[in-house]
């Protein structure tokens, strides 16, 4: 497949096209399966917004065959001595990892994003983090000591996008898309994320000038991301 474009269709569709060790780094941010569905109230007034945020439900059957089917294809994808960067929630975070290490990878980490602004859950205390499994395949070494993020708790601000400004509500800030790139890549490398959503992980690759293959099946998320890549400079 051609490199540099986000395809909209079904990620696994398309990464059945793709050849094996074809890519030098994953990094997606897949559906969390948090159980919340969207109805008429969350589609009606301010909350019009977070309606597809509500669209994250996946039986426990369904969601294990949609970790396997990930883990499966990234495990042909990705080329030996070279890592990943998964971003998940605490729910979701075993049956990752047991999946990853059932394919072949090692998790060598689990990083803390600290978020510093809440969201939802305030009533069993608020969802103010979220967290990134670093994983391998083979033997490979982070190169985290270029911008100060060597630990394993990155404390970024998730910031709060503006109320009139169409986005996807939990697509990754920026900043916190750069660090796994700069540790994990290096210029020309192709990434991959199969699960593109608002694109700002296409976009960071864009702006550390490495190649990426994506896939998004909404379309108006596709539109989204082409239109931040066609506003970025090289």
């Amino acid at each position: 497949m051609d490199i540099n474009k986000i395809y909209n269709m079904d990620c696994f569709l398309g990464m059945k096209q793709m050849e094996d060790n074809s890519v030098d780094m994953i990094l997606t941010d897949p559906p969390y399966n948090t159980g919340m569905q969207s109805n008429e109230n969350t589609k009606k007034g301010d909350r019009v917004r977070l309606s597809h945020f509500f669209d994250d439900y996946y039986s426990d059957d369904n969601y294990k065959k949609f970790v396997i089917s990930s883990c499966r294809q990234f495990s042909r994808l990705l080329k030996n001595d070279k890592c990943g960067y998964i971003f998940i929630n605490w729910k979701s975070l075993g049956l990752w990892m047991n999946c990853l290490k059932f394919y072949g990878f090692e998790v060598k980490n689990v990083i803390v994003w600290d978020k510093v602004i809440h969201g939802l859950n305030w009533m069993n205390y608020a969802y103010t983090y979220e967290l990134i499994i670093f994983f391998t395949k083979g033997n490979y070494l982070p190169n985290n000591k270029v911008d100060g993020y060597y630990k394993d708790i990155w404390k970024i601000s998730r910031g709060k996008p503006s109320e009139s400004e169409f986005h996807h509500e939990t697509e990754k800030v920026i900043e916190v898309c750069r660090i796994p790139i700069k540790h994990g890549s290096k210029e020309g490398d192709i990434i991959l994320d199969p699960f593109v959503g608002g694109g700002n992980i296409i976009l960071a690759c864009r702006q550390l000038k490495r190649q990426y293959i994506g896939f998004e099946i909404v379309k108006s998320y596709v539109d989204i991301c082409n239109k931040k890549l066609s506003q970025t400079l090289i």
